[in-house]
């Protein structure tokens, strides 16, 4: 019968009754039939045993009670002789002893049992009274002539005697042929036991075939054929409570293993956050997509990427969380948007696509405007309300591509394009292609650029307003491709991020920095501090800590003199590990210091918890603080928060002697910008430090003694 998922007929399975059951009663029948067996074969046994036992032992006493009678006999018939021979009376007495002690003989041998069941006592009796009067007779009448005893006397005793044995015999071979009967009997009984135990054997292992072996290996080849995919099964009719539980317990698995395979499947190809289709499962639709269009000779279809704008600020600045609140709110806008024809597909952070099947670039167009009108209406999460901007770009087949990856990377060459370029969409086209090419080659450059020498640090110094003297500089890091000349940091840097490269860029910054100044320690120039950026990449390294305390012992710099500059949202991605880095750094001894202050979203109480000792106004605010008065506002409160906080204040972007005195009034501590010095490259600085007027005659700020070596290893 072929299997079914139907459920079994729950009075058919009262009905059927249980293996255990069965097995249990055919024991107890089983046990109880050989127990009566042999209760009846050893009854028999012992039945014959007792019996036969009780007749040889009889016989064994009437053949000895005939021998002693035999024996008493002879005595008589040769004290008779001697009578005859010499008659006197003792003799005569001698005669009379013996026959008494015959006599005595007789009476034990015909009292036994066996002699009065299976001989003739009475003859035997008989004839020793006739013999006794006959002695008598003879001995009397011996005395009175001389004539021998008659050769006959004792004939018809010895007869008697005869006879009896003739019975012994008899009984011999009737209680031989008996035993011979009752061992036949035993054997015949034993080999019928034998033969019937075979028989329960036999009978045993086809009810076990039947209701145990078969069922299970017909349920374990439906397994193979269900591990193969094969799920026209086939499953026993159960015939046994045990083989329904076996049944109905595949059944049940089948049915999770269905349900887990499922529940992989929709894992594998949507995504957990939205349930929107992932990157692999879209690329299976625009397959088959592309399929059908081929089919049918016409037609068009068109995928859209979407990245968003601005998502990064709020997940780090509220948490993630709130982001994927966000997300999740974005995919059903979208869900609702489209055609149930089309696919809307989420393909991993802020990323989300749409395949608009039979669409041309207007109607694509047309749909990717709608999309980013949804953004226009704000997001409530939390009870917050959030705004995000986002650029699509689009790629059309044919036109574009024939082949679902070559479509993808297509439309991400258009949506970094409309990133770019800010215009929101943007179509793809062959001649920008290059942008997403040398994006990707970039980071095969950066790799080799590490190690070839083609990165270089500048370094702008900084000045102390109080003296006006120098104070410091900042390191800067510079990209001199052999092909493609200088290299923006603002293009490698992500780059750098995105494939992990941001470590080892960070660690050779770090070692060059520390070299240059200890190689202005040995020349005698003005030292200061020397301030190093970090990535929020950097923040989540583990070793970073151990790699500076590491590289200060190398040069033998006072780790004071090393700044490290991080920007507020650097912190906001992991608050928690972030915290843990900083505390690290500072229990080294080195400075740490916020970048870019006033740009990002931090709060004011996270702010005080960190081991902060700089707050760096951005430059936007300082550029055009001599016109702007709101700008002049924000700085001179970012100067009084930082020295409630107990923090030195760094100004970027001074270009002008106006601003440079502004900042003095409103007692900034330190400055950096044009004003001052551009970047310098290594040599420009030496000569700088040499020669500029904001060298002369200074004096080394007073910084804390070397602080006494962690212990940290000495590799990474």
């Amino acid at each position: 019968m072929k299997r079914t998922d139907s459920p079994q007929n729950p009075l058919r399975l009262c009905r059927l009754s249980s293996l255990r059951n069965r097995y249990l009663a055919a024991t107890l029948l089983l046990t109880a039939l050989f127990t009566a067996s042999a209760l009846l074969l050893q009854h028999y046994v012992t039945t014959v045993r007792s019996e036969r036992t009780a007749s040889i032992e009889s016989r064994q006493q009437a053949t000895q009670q005939s021998r002693l009678l035999r024996e008493a006999m002879l005595d008589t018939e040769r004290a008779l002789i001697a009578y005859f021979w010499a008659p006197s009376p003792l003799q005569r007495q001698t005669v009379r002893g013996a026959m008494d002690v015959a006599l005595e003989r007789q009476h034990r041998l015909t009292d036994l049992p066996w002699v009065r069941q299976h001989a003739e006592p009475a003859a035997l009796e008989a004839e020793m009274q006739t013999l006794r009067s006959r002695l008598d007779q003879l001995m009397t009448t011996r005395e009175d002539s001389a004539l021998p005893p008659p050769a006959d006397i004792f004939a018809p005793f010895w007869q008697q005697l005869q006879v009896l044995d003739r019975r012994l015999e008899e009984s011999a071979s009737n209680e031989i042929a008996y035993i011979l009967r009752a061992s036949n009997h035993i054997i015949g009984s034993i080999w019928v036991l034998a033969l019937a135990t075979l028989l329960l054997m036999l009978l045993g292992f086809f009810l076990f075939q039947r209701y145990v072996l078969g069922p299970i290996s017909i349920i374990a080849r439906a397994l193979r054929d269900e591990a193969h995919g094969k799920h026209d099964l086939i499953l026993p009719l159960p015939a046994t409570a045990e083989t329904q539980h076996l049944v109905d317990a595949f059944k049940e698995m089948r049915r999770q293993v269905a349900e887990r395979q499922a529940a992989l499947e929709h894992q594998a190809l949507h995504d957990a956050l939205t349930g929107l289709p992932n990157r692999v499962l879209l690329q299976d639709r625009v397959q088959h997509a592309i399929q059908q269009q081929r089919r049918a000779g016409h037609g068009g279809l068109a995928l859209l990427i979407m990245d968003l704008d601005g998502f990064k600020e709020i997940n780090d600045t509220l948490g993630h969380p709130i982001g994927d609140g966000l997300l999740q709110q974005l995919a059903d806008r979208l869900q609702r948007e489209v055609r149930d024809s089309d696919t809307v597909a989420r393909l991993g952070g802020d990323e989300f696509a749409v395949l608009l099947e039979q669409a041309d670039e207007t109607e694509a167009r047309h749909m990717a405007g709608r999309i980013l009108r949804l953004l226009d209406q704000p997001f409530e999460v939390a009870g917050q309300s959030l705004y995000v901007a986002g650029s699509i770009g689009l790629a059309l087949y044919p036109q574009h591509a024939h082949t679902p990856q070559e479509l993808s990377r297509r439309a991400d060459v258009a949506m970094y394009v409309a990133k770019r370029e800010k215009n929101g969409i943007a179509v793809y086209d062959p001649a920008q292609d290059h942008y997403t090419l040398q994006r990707l080659a970039q980071a095969s450059d950066l790799r080799s650029a590490i190690g070839n020498e083609h990165l270089l640090l500048h370094f702008q110094p900084q000045i102390d307003l109080r003296s006006g003297l120098f104070s410091g500089v900042e390191a800067l890091l510079r990209w001199q491709h052999p092909q493609l000349g200088y290299i923006s940091p603002d293009d490698f840097i992500p780059v750098a991020e995105q494939t992990g490269l941001i470590r080892h860029l960070t660690y050779w910054v770090l070692d060059n920095a520390l070299a240059h100044m200890a190689a202005w320690r040995h020349h005698g120039l003005p030292l200061g501090t020397i301030a190093v950026n970090l990535s929020a990449y950097n923040l989540q390294d583990a070793g970073l800590a151990l790699e500076v305390a590491r590289l200060i012992r190398k040069w033998g710099v006072q780790p004071w003199r090393l700044v490290l500059e991080i920007t507020e949202s650097s912190m906001m991605a992991n608050p928690a590990r972030a915290l843990a880095t900083l505390e690290k750094l500072n229990d080294i001894g080195v400075q740490i210091a916020i970048d870019d202050f006033g740009t990002g979203y931090s709060s004011l109480s996270y702010l005080k918890q960190l081991p902060v000792d700089k707050l760096k106004i951005d430059k936007s605010f300082v550029i055009h603080m001599n016109e702007d008065d709101s700008d002049a506002m924000i700085v001179r409160s970012t100067i009084d928060l930082a020295h409630n906080l107990g923090l030195e204040v760094v100004a970027e972007g001074v270009e002008s002697a106006e601003a440079l005195e502004l900042l003095r009034i409103l007692d900034c501590d330190a400055a950096q910008g044009y004003f001052i010095s551009r970047p310098l490259a290594a040599a420009a600085l030496e000569e700088w430090l040499a020669s500029s007027d904001y060298c002369r005659g200074f004096q080394e700020a007073e910084g804390p003694d070397d602080a006494p070596e962690p212990d940290l290893p000495t590799t990474h």
